[in-house]
């Protein structure tokens, strides 16, 4: 996850907050994670550190820094690693992945393509306007509602720049948005897509959260439930883990994904479970 100047500019190799497909994030709560090319994405995949680590966050930050001097923009836990996001004294970003248990470096890398310039690969293939977007694995996901009126989700490498996946729906993400509404009434609280199949957390009118799938062809709802923890609940349990100020949420049938910016100055991402209300 890391970018690099151009043109006296910083561009981003974020750390996604939403992101797998699965995980979109509105334009509109851009000033979370993916609000300018001076923030950065936190990987949806990455989740809070639950597991017995021997070295502590900040011993693994420590570690990091030695092996690339420079200021920490965001940090993730998954699989017994610590992932840090630096914005190198180079002025370029580097991926520092340092293992927790052992406290060795165990991957550093730079993404060739900043999101803005993965961005403009995307429009370029399909001119519309870009909704959202998420980063994970290398891979840039990007919704926009097209010119022809139908969303398309474009997949950018963030290595070569080159379209690796472009998904066409056959409705509208708002079309889609409104037939998940008549059939549980209340406010949405986040959307995610993935297989062709929207994603919805509705608040509903019962004063629970409600998990609603919809064919994004066929329009046809595809499961309603509810859901044991309220989206606030799951807030209140990621602070515990984190304090500081949540920046932007995502859901799945798994887990809420929260992006918080810790009173430490740096961005972290727990997910919690609807089911459980713990971390997962």
């Amino acid at each position: 996850m890391i970018g690099k100047v151009l043109a006296g500019k910083a561009v981003v190799a974020k750390a996604v907050g939403g992101a797998t497909i699965g995980t979109a994030i509105a334009l509109g709560s851009m000033t979370s994670a993916f609000a300018s090319d001076g923030q950065h994405i936190t990987s949806t995949k990455a989740s809070a550190h639950t597991e017995a680590a021997t070295y502590t966050q900040a011993q693994a930050k420590a570690i990091a820094l030695k092996n690339c001097g420079g200021t920490v923009q965001s940090v993730s836990f998954e699989n017994n690693a610590y992932t840090f996001l630096i914005h190198g004294q180079d002025n370029q970003d580097h991926h520092v992945k340092v293992n927790a248990h052992s406290g060795k470096v165990v991957k550093v890398e730079k993404l060739s393509f900043s999101r803005s310039e993965a961005q403009a690969v995307a429009l370029k293939n399909c001119g519309g306007t870009v909704k959202s977007v998420s980063f994970n694995d290398g891979v840039y996901t990007f919704l926009i509602h097209g010119k022809d009126s139908r969303d398309h989700h474009m997949k950018v490498n963030a290595q070569s720049g080159k379209v690796i996946q472009i998904q066409s729906a056959a409705l509208t993400k708002a079309q889609i948005q409104t037939i998940a509404l008549k059939n549980c009434s209340g406010t949405i609280q986040s959307s995610s897509y993935a297989n062709n199949v929207y994603t919805f957390l509705i608040h509903g009118k019962d004063n629970k959260d409600h998990h609603v799938k919809v064919n994004a062809e066929t329009g046809k709802v595809m499961k309603v439930e509810v859901v044991k923890f309220t989206q606030e609940q799951a807030k209140q349990a990621a602070l515990q883990q984190h304090k500081g100020t949540v920046q932007s949420v995502s859901f799945s049938e798994q887990a809420y994904t929260f992006v918080i910016k810790g009173t430490d100055n740096v961005q972290h991402t727990v997910k919690i479970s609807p089911q459980t209300g713990k971390v997962c």
